[in-house]
């Protein structure tokens, strides 16, 4: 076995796609991979009266034991479930609001470089990555994702809630058609929007909460932090309310993550500036995000690449091509979507310990983030069900 197969992810009915399946059950829709294997978890959703599915950014299963161990959240975990890779934000939105793999959304990481487009995008804020670009944010995401919401023909209403700054956003838009969109800003209006989605249109329906204060905390912070401690710590809270609340009513509420976090030592926190054999053989800029970066080659410097990648970095990658990481099934079943190969790059490095690898463009500001997320590690990977 190589160090490649035993970071590999799984499929077998413990990772977030295998609970999306579950969702799209839930929302009477058939689904595309196999549910959840834990019956009783199965179970508990899609015989929800009505179900509320509460996704706390970050909150993965080792930040929540060691910053939290004795609150709400950490003693009602059901069960635990595998995030998907890269164990990172803009892949695990779409999986759970489409039901599609990554391989068939084709929405890989945080960074994109979209041939359609001719420049690197953020994939949900959807603005160029290079602050001094002239490109404007995309307003209509259907120039670049094709695929279509899960909430589109549900058999049951849907209701969405989310930050505010968020609800309006192209990428909400697209990822929450079929659904009402409805905005909070603080934890009040989080637990009284929920609540009036539930006693409103959501009843006997599908309530779907995003929350990404904690991992905002953790990327400036750090998740060993006092910060994300405080952080955690109003989110149990909110949660002890939501429980109660729900419970009366007899819904069911279900709160997972989409990945847990690190913080890297400083010795791990590499820079690509500082290996110039492998900015030689670059195409352009870093993509996908710092644990698992997507790089863009020259044509025919793959070789040179392959050979100075191993040489500065073995000690923290392993340097995979992209096509076999897809034929290998890292980014998921089914038939991988037409852009996913180019949205990847030519290589994707993957993490073997905690480091992290990233560049900068000249008009950015200095790479600052504390915690990350990303890679193959348990806390990154190991992301709680908890039920109420």
């Amino acid at each position: 076995m190589t160090p490649l197969d035993r970071l590999a992810p799984s499929f077998d009915g413990a990772s977030l796609l295998n609970l999306a399946a579950s969702i799209s059950l839930a929302l009477g829709r058939p689904a595309r991979h196999a549910p959840l294997a834990d019956a009783k978890v199965h179970q508990r959703l899609v015989g929800a009266s009505t179900l509320v599915v509460w996704l706390i950014d970050g909150l993965g299963v080792e930040p929540l034991q060691a910053l939290l161990p004795r609150g709400a959240l950490a003693t009602q975990m059901a069960a635990e479930a595998q995030a998907l890779f890269p164990s990172s934000t803009a892949p695990t939105l779409t999986t759970l609001t489409t039901g599609l793999s990554v391989a068939e959304h084709g929405v890989p990481e945080w960074f994109l470089h979209f041939d359609e487009l001719g420049e690197i995008f953020r994939a949900l804020p959807l603005d160029p990555r290079d602050p001094a670009s002239k490109a404007p944010r995309l307003e209509d995401a259907g120039r670049v994702y094709d695929w279509r919401s899960a909430f589109v023909g549900a058999a049951r209403p849907v209701v969405t809630v989310q930050p505010a700054r968020l609800a309006a956003s192209a990428y909400s838009q697209r990822a929450h058609e079929g659904a009402l969109s409805l905005g909070y800003m603080g934890d009040e209006a989080l637990v009284q929007t929920v609540l009036e989605a539930v006693d409103g249109p959501g009843r006997g329906g599908v309530v779907y909460v995003y929350e990404d204060r904690f991992d905002q905390t953790c990327h400036a912070k750090g998740s060993a932090s006092v910060e994300a401690e405080r952080m955690a710590m109003r989110l149990d809270a909110v949660f002890a309310r939501l429980a109660e609340a729900l419970r009366a009513r007899g819904a069911t509420l279900l709160v997972t993550a989409d990945h847990g976090f690190i913080d890297p030592p400083a010795g791990q926190r590499l820079r690509l500036e500082d290996y110039p054999s492998v900015v030689a053989c670059l195409a352009r800029p870093l993509c996908g995000g710092p644990r698992a970066p997507l790089l863009h080659v020259r044509p025919g410097r793959e070789r040179d690449f392959e050979e100075a990648a191993f040489a500065a970095l073995g000690a923290y990658f392993a340097c995979a091509p992209a096509g076999a990481l897809i034929e290998r099934g890292w980014f998921g079943p089914g038939t991988p979507h037409a852009r996913l190969r180019a949205r990847l790059g030519d290589y994707v490095l993957v993490p073997t310990g905690h480091a992290v690898l990233v560049d900068r463009l000249p008009a950015e500001p200095p790479w600052a983030e504390i915690g990350v997320h990303g890679g193959c590690s348990g806390a990154e990977r190991r992301v709680p069900l908890i039920l109420n």
